[in-house]
């Protein structure tokens, strides 16, 4: 679950559980094989990975088809310009 209580989101009209963890930077299946989708993000990532791992999983869990050279092009672009204007993640209370 989310630090702010977030457990589930929706891409795409797929609902994702979404879970943190401390093992991996991030992951997001989108089988529904197993009954649902999830995506997964290292809660103790820096503010400015945090940010492109959040992107990158989203663009995934959006468009699974899109190539991983693809995403992550396009994750980096997003977050550069989303840190630049001032985005970051808000400290945990």
């Amino acid at each position: 679950m989310a630090s702010n209580g977030m457990k589930t989101h929706r891409f795409n009209g797929k609902q994702y559980r979404i879970i943190l963890a401390d093992d991996l930077d991030g992951f997001c299946e989108t089988s529904e094989a197993v009954g649902y989708c999830w995506l997964t993000v290292n809660r103790s990532l820096s503010k400015r990975i945090g940010l492109e791992t959040v992107i990158h999983e989203a663009l995934h869990a959006c468009d699974p088809s899109a190539s991983e050279k693809k995403v992550k092009t396009i994750a980096a672009d997003i977050a550069r310009f989303l840190w630049r204007l001032g985005y970051r993640k808000r400290k945990e209370e």
